[in-house]
């Protein structure tokens, strides 16, 4: 009984150690396809307080998962006043292993 519990929290905790690294891969696509959507230069950075990830569902399998992004982005007009633009979006996973940006589709860009 005890091998069965370890095993299950074992496999918990993997699960859970995936998830995490599936919206970072997710949050760096969006960071670079928001830097060739907006034509930012290459050098831009960004603040992972400004950029939030959402889950959703869309079927029982893993590959119905949608990601919701919405990034925050901070600018100076010619005034000098500071900006903040909210962009928002959307990726589809095509891919079985979601630990590769090639496994992401991006649906929506707004």
């Amino acid at each position: 009984m005890k091998k069965l519990a370890l095993i299950l929290i074992t496999l918990l905790i993997v699960s859970c150690s995936t998830e995490n690294k599936q919206e970072e891969v997710v949050r760096e696509l969006a960071k670079k396809d928001l830097i060739e959507k907006l034509q930012l230069p290459e050098g831009t950075k960004f603040n992972n307080e400004n950029i939030e990830v959402k889950e959703t569902s869309t079927g029982e399998a893993s590959l119905g998962t949608s990601y919701l992004i919405k990034i925050t982005v901070k600018s100076q007009d010619s005034e000098g006043n500071e900006v903040l633009k909210t962009h928002t979006m959307s990726y589809k996973k095509t891919g079985e292993g979601g630990l590769s940006p090639e496994d992401y589709e991006l649906v929506t860009f707004e």
